[in-house]
């Protein structure tokens, strides 16, 4: 079976923060900005609630989401954290580690409290006869979380 390379998801900003600070809102403050009630692994249906989702500060760190009972969901494990520069994770989102994805978010200067911020989900192909559909969703969903939800947070600069 041939496996087909898909394009990877790329989103970009321009923000009000320094790269330092733009950094530390994407990975400190992700729980003020990230839109818990419609984007995680918690099953709504079934009464379950995200409070909180953690990024802990090294490579090897988890990435997860905690729901109201303490319950914990794992989401990736970070591979690099650069502040200021750059932060990259496995993205599983609860599926087997071979089956996951990467993202990564650069964090690039463009004037003294100015920067952009380009985040790449990519290695779909990863994810089998699943890759396009969730391709297209994600790049979908990273519309409402990043474009929308960290940059508003963030400070987006538009327009300009």
């Amino acid at each position: 079976m041939s496996v087909v390379e898909l394009a990877p998801v790329v989103k970009t900003v321009d923000v009000r923060r320094s790269p330092r600070d733009a950094f530390r809102i994407f990975t400190e403050e992700i729980s003020a900005w990230w839109p818990m009630a419609t984007h995680t692994r918690a099953k709504t249906a079934e009464g379950q609630k995200t409070v909180r989702v953690t990024i802990e500060p090294r490579v090897g760190g988890r990435v997860y989401e905690t729901l109201a009972d303490g319950a914990e969901l794992q989401w990736g494990q970070v591979t690099i954290y650069a502040p200021g520069e750059r932060f990259s994770m496995l993205w599983t989102m609860g599926r087997p580690a071979p089956q996951h994805t990467d993202v990564s978010v650069r964090f690039e200067p463009l004037g003294a409290d100015t920067c952009r911020v380009t985040l790449t989900h990519e290695n779909w192909e990863r994810m089998g006869e699943e890759a396009e559909r969730l391709r297209k969703g994600y790049d979908g969903g990273w519309v409402g979380v990043f474009e929308q939800g960290y940059a508003s947070y963030a400070g987006l600069i538009s327009g300009e």
